[in-house]
């Protein structure tokens, strides 16, 4: 196994049980009666499940991972992470109804989880390529 693939397995392995985690957390907070509460946990469980999905994905994936190729991906999935970030702080601070389909603290909630949500991948990700550079 090359250090790239060994690299993507441990990376693949941790978004898995961050996504799981985000999953069961998220539909526990879901069923709380404050709206900023619900809409946080609503919205970290959808990245949990998308987490999930794209661990799945890289686990049954058949082509070797390359070190060029993963460490592309991991830093345009970190630059990607810090747009998540500051979408979510935007949504935090401006707290916009979307056409009164949000409250303000729906908005806060949903902007609060994607901070976090997206605060972890950029960890993971950073961390990880990292990781490839110093092979």
């Amino acid at each position: 196994m090359t250090s790239a693939q060994s690299i993507a397995d441990t990376l693949g392995r941790r978004l898995a049980w961050w996504g799981g985690g985000s999953v069961v957390g998220g539909l526990a907070l879901a069923a709380s009666s404050s709206e900023r509460v619900r809409a946080f946990g609503l919205q970290s469980a959808g990245w949990g499940a998308i987490d999930l999905a794209i661990a799945g994905i890289g686990a049954v994936r058949s082509k070797p991972v390359t070190s060029p190729s993963l460490r592309r991906t991991l830093w345009i999935n970190t630059a990607l992470d810090v747009g998540y970030v500051a979408g979510g702080a935007h949504l935090m601070y401006h707290r916009p109804s979307f056409g009164g389909r949000l409250t303000r603290d729906q908005s806060w909630g949903h902007g609060a989880a994607v901070v976090v949500q997206g605060a972890a991948l950029l960890v993971l990700d950073a961390a990880h390529a990292r990781q490839l550079e110093s092979h």
